[in-house]
């Protein structure tokens, strides 16, 4: 009896892992680890056997990883997203857009001010010179 050609179907696999989890997406991690299955059945049926424990512990790592990943705090980017994405890079760009935000305060309350001293000054002037 020959099997279906585990090994093509492997292949598609792996890409397909590879580029899910580059993509940040844990769906990866679960395609991976059916993918280290059926390694070891390619193993077991050509006989290579140092196949078996290697992707053994992969799956154990690939289950590991999903846990955390999918424990992640609703609150976090990642959560509501669909993704991974850093939270130090999260908190650059919550930090840089509140610096920003303080910047353009601080300007429009320098305008503001400039422009009352200004109104301010006029109305004193006014009120002198007549």
């Amino acid at each position: 009896m020959q099997i279906f050609r585990l090994d093509y179907l492997s292949c598609f696999l792996t890409i397909v892992a590879t580029v899910l989890v580059g993509r940040k997406m844990w769906t990866g991690l679960v395609i991976s680890g059916i993918n280290s299955l059926i390694v070891c059945v390619i193993g077991m049926h050509t006989s290579q056997y140092g196949f078996i424990p290697a992707n053994m512990f992969c799956i154990c790592i690939y289950a590991c990883s999903l846990r955390s990943w999918l424990k992640a705090p609703k609150n976090e980017p990642e959560a509501v997203m669909g993704v991974n994405c850093e939270p130090a890079a999260a908190e650059t760009t919550i930090s840089a857009a509140a610096s920003h935000r303080s910047r353009i305060v601080r300007y429009f309350s320098r305008t503001r001010a400039r422009e009352n001293f200004e109104e301010n000054t006029s109305q004193e002037l006014n009120c002198l010179s007549a």
